[in-house]
């Protein structure tokens, strides 16, 4: 049995047999992610060089918060971040100011292209799956700093809910378009906003899973959608009922729920495996090629997509992320 690579991410989904375990790794090009092209052309060979199960689009981070007014000053260099200039949002008087956005120009338009432009080149062969954050990460992305944004929840929380309504209109928009464009489901990112580290679980079920179901029901018909907790102190468990086929999250990181635990209590996929944190970027292959032997056989059986718990970092290795793809390939059924 040899498997194409949607023919291996089906069977994944389903809890079927297939011929080795999916895997996959995204990460950022931040010196190439300032135009279509350049994102376009970046995408593309990184899926060629490693030859991934399924491609998770990287957009640069601030696609999202540009539109609204914030303003970013771009990398040149494939290691230094984009630095932030300014952000629209210090008071809760600010947030009259974040109203519904058209999807079909400035940064948002921009990322819709680059999604129909690598649809159209490599959607044949792999499923494509762009970065969607959730209404309240991106409402926190508009402030400066974690904490003000907890300052401004809780001073002003009528303020902020009318502030989510308006995102999550526009996001809905967003993934109307993508689903139109072809893409095959969406990797929705609380970012660090289902941690306990910054909100209760009260918090995040009033401020975020009303607006999170809403994005979410826009994607409904795509076959492949993946909903990724980040941050350590994870809030999982919340996320049982949400309609996607995958959920990815850190399991190495403090306070998270092993893949084990996880597998107690979702019927979903996973797609975890690796520690982007420490195993990919440090290795030896021998260390990583153990880690995922061991993420296999903890995981609901043929239920595991191989993956990191986040973004890999710039940087890693890629004779480590190879070690990654020979791993699998090592199991094949074949």
């Amino acid at each position: 049995m040899h498997l194409t690579h949607k023919e291996r991410i089906k069977r994944t989904l389903e809890g079927r047999e297939s011929d080795r375990p999916p895997i996959s790794a995204w990460r950022h090009f931040y010196h190439r992610e300032n135009s279509k092209e350049e994102l376009v052309d970046s995408m593309i060979e990184f899926q060629r060089k490693f030859d991934w199960d399924f491609m998770k689009i990287n957009s640069r981070a601030s696609y999202h918060i540009e539109d609204w007014g914030a303003r970013m000053e771009p990398s040149n260099a494939p290691l230094v971040k984009p630095r932030t200039i300014s952000l629209p949002v210090a008071n809760i008087s600010d947030w009259a100011k974040i109203g519904r956005l058209p999807v079909d120009s400035g940064a948002l338009g921009e990322t819709l292209a680059a999604c129909r432009d690598l649809v159209d080149l490599i959607g044949a062969e792999v499923y494509c799956l762009p970065t969607v954050f959730s209404p309240l990460s991106i409402a926190a992305d508009l402030v400066d700093g974690d904490h003000r944004f907890v300052e401004l929840l809780h001073e002003g929380p009528n303020k902020l809910h009318m502030a989510l309504d308006a995102i999550t209109e526009t996001f809905q928009e967003f993934v109307r378009q993508l689903m139109g464009a072809g893409v095959s489901g969406i990797f929705f990112a609380t970012t660090e906003w289902a941690s306990r580290n910054l909100l209760t679980e009260e918090e995040y079920l009033k401020f975020g899973r009303p607006y999170d179901l809403r994005v979410l029901k826009a994607a409904e018909p795509a076959p492949f959608n993946v909903i990724h907790v980040c941050s350590k102190n994870n809030m999982l468990p919340l996320f049982r009922d949400y309609p996607a086929q995958v959920l990815s999250w850190n399991p190495f990181d403090v306070g998270n729920l092993s893949i084990y635990q996880a597998g107690q209590i979702f019927d979903k996929a996973f797609l975890t495996g690796m520690d982007h944190n420490v195993t990919l970027q440090a290795g030896p292959a021998e260390n990583i090629r153990q880690q995922i032997n061991s993420s296999l056989d903890e995981a609901p059986v043929n239920r595991l997509i191989v993956g990191p718990g986040c973004a890999v970092k710039a940087g890693t290795p890629d004779d480590n992320l190879r070690a990654a793809v020979d791993m699998v390939k090592s199991r094949s059924r074949t």
